[in-house]
């Protein structure tokens, strides 16, 4: 009995070293264990646009800072996530407070789409890109792991309901850019 405990904890370990060995460094994006791990799921679902964005390829060419934050205090709380520049130009990414216990592939997703906005166009159609890498992201999770669609949280729900919406319209973004024109968070973005 001891032996099989000294195996399961060696072999617990042998996978620790192993995914710390193949995951990326963020350090210079987070410090937060949840966003570095959402960041590292990107990466294993080699999502190459989001993390160079990210990372500095971006229109700042500085990595991309991302934290949790109370967005209501901020004024952004019916917001998941926004963008937003700071004093010395760079950009960040901040998620609500309230996701912190969400699974981190669903945060992975608001991280994807919170990515786009570095161009900071302020347009539909850059709103409509970002929910787009949002969706595609989530369904790219939960095709790799459907039970992801089981969690119970706030950002679950609003994901496959968005997912559902994107699958019912042939994977196509009809029904998503009607709800982002609708959505008067976003009556005041130009059109292209």
């Amino acid at each position: 009995m001891r032996l099989s405990k000294i195996v399961v904890l060696f072999s617990a370990l042998v996978l620790m070293a192993f995914n710390a060995a193949f995951a990326g460094d963020f350090t210079a994006n987070t410090k937060q264990e949840v966003l570095t791990a959402a960041l590292n799921r990107l990466e294993a679902m080699n999502n190459t646009q989001v993390i160079n964005v990210i990372k500095g390829q971006n229109s700042t060419n500085k990595p991309i800072k991302i934290m949790f934050r109370d967005l209501a205090v901020m004024g952004y709380g019916t917001c998941e996530a926004v963008t937003a520049k700071t004093s010395d130009g760079r950009l960040v990414i901040l998620i609500s407070s309230n996701y912190k216990t969400a699974p981190v592939e669903a945060v992975a997703c608001l991280i994807a789409h919170e990515s786009v906005h570095h161009e900071n166009t302020k347009t539909y159609e850059e709103e409509v890109r970002a929910w787009n890498t949002e969706v595609k992201t989530w369904v790219a999770f939960t095709s790799v792991n459907p039970s992801l669609k089981q969690n119970d949280s706030k950002l679950v729900k609003r994901l496959n309901y968005l997912s559902k919406l994107y699958t019912k319209d042939g994977n196509q973004m009809t029904s998503i850019a009607n709800l982002i024109a609708s959505n008067p968070a976003y009556s005041s973005l130009k059109r292209s």
